[in-house]
C-alpha cells in the first residue's frame, strides 16, 4: 500500500485519538517503501504494542517502528525546597 495524504492522516488521527494508543508524540515519516514511526515512549512493551495495533489498522502499510524508549529513572538524590 502507497502511503497518501488521506492514509497517512487517518493514521495520524489513529494515533492520537485512538483510546489504545493515544501518543501525540509519535510522527509519521514517508519512506520510498513505506512509513516509519517515530518519537519515544516509556517502555518497550508500549512500543510493540503501538506498532501491532497500527499493523493490525493497516495491515497492507509496511510499517517500520522506529519509536524508542526513554531512559527514565528515580532521582539520586531528594529535592529540596
Amino acid at each position: 500500500m502507497k502511503l497518501d495524504q488521506y492514509t497517512e492522516s487517518e493514521l495520524q488521527t489513529f494515533l492520537t485519538e485512538d483510546a489504545r494508543v493515544a501518543e501525540q508524540g509519535i510522527r509519521v515519516v514517508r519512506l520510498e517503501d513505506g512509513v516509519a514511526l517515530v518519537g519515544e515512549v516509556e517502555s518497550a512493551n508500549r512500543r510493540d504494542l503501538i506498532c501491532a495495533l497500527v499493523n493490525e489498522r493497516f495491515p497492507d502499510l509496511r510499517l517500520h517502528c522506529d519509536i524508542g524508549v526513554s531512559k527514565m529513572r528515580e532521582p539520586d538524590e531528594v529535592e529540596e525546597l
